[in-house]
C-alpha cells in the first residue's frame, strides 16, 4: 500500500492504517528529531503529541502528496512550537577529543569553531530566503531535490539551480574572507 492510499484509510478512521503510519514513521521522526537537537524525552512527547492530534483530527486533513515530509515538517512545527519549554543539547562535534588535548588547545578549537560558525552565519544571511529554504531542507532533512520541489511546489531542476546558486555564492563570500584574511595578516 502506498503512502497515498494509507494517509486516505487513516483519513477514514482506520484504525490499523494509523498504527501503521505510527510503526512505519515513528524511528525516523525521533532519529530527526535527535538531529534537530533536542531531548530525548522532549521528542518521545513531540511525537506523541503529533499523533494525537493526527488521530483526533483525521478527516479535517488536506490530501498529503509525501507523508514522510509531512510527517517531519510537523514534527518540527510541534518542537518549535513548544521550544520555550524545550532544552535544546548543545553539539559541538570539534571537541570530540577534548579529554586529549591541552587547555590551550581546547581553547584555540573553541574559538576557531566560533570563528567558523560565525563566518557561516554571515555567509548564509547573504543568501535569500528561498536558497536558505532549500538548503534547509536538503543539508538538515536530507530530503531529495523531487521532495524539496514538491514542498516549495516547483519544479526539480528549480530546486537543483537554487541549490547550487547557493552554495556557489557561499564560497565565493568564503574565498573573499580568506583572501582578506591572509593580506591583512
Amino acid at each position: 500500500m502506498n503512502e497515498f492510499e494509507l494517509w486516505n484509510l487513516l483519513q477514514e478512521g482506520d484504525e490499523a492504517a494509523f498504527a501503521q503510519v505510527y510503526h512505519q514513521y515513528v524511528d525516523a521522526l525521533y532519529g530527526y528529531g535527535q538531529n534537530l537537537g533536542y531531548e530525548a524525552a522532549d521528542i518521545e512527547d513531540a511525537i506523541q503529541e503529533l499523533f494525537v492530534k493526527i488521530y483526533h483530527k483525521r478527516g479535517q486533513y488536506q490530501t498529503v502528496k509525501n507523508l514522510k515530509v509531512y510527517l517531519f515538517i510537523a514534527l518540527k512545527n510541534t518542537l518549535l512550537n513548544k521550544r520555550s519549554k524545550v532544552k535544546v543539547i548543545e553539539l559541538n562535534p570539534e571537541l570530540h577529543d577534548a579529554e586529549e588535548a591541552s587547555m590551550e588547545e581546547q581553547w584555540i578549537l573553541k574559538e576557531q569553531s566560533q570563528i567558523d560558525r560565525q563566518l557561516l552565519k554571515e555567509g548564509i544571511a547573504q543568501l535569500s530566503p528561498r536558497q536558505k529554504q532549500v538548503l534547509y531542507f536538503r543539508f538538515f532533512k536530507t530530503m531529495s531535490f523531487k521532495q524539496i520541489a514538491e514542498h516549495l511546489q516547483i519544479n526539480p531542476q528549480s530546486a537543483k539551480n537554487i541549490a547550487q546558486s547557493a552554495v556557489k555564492k557561499l564560497k565565493a563570500f568564503l574565498t573573499l574572507l580568506i583572501l582578506l584574511v591572509l593580506l591583512f595578516s
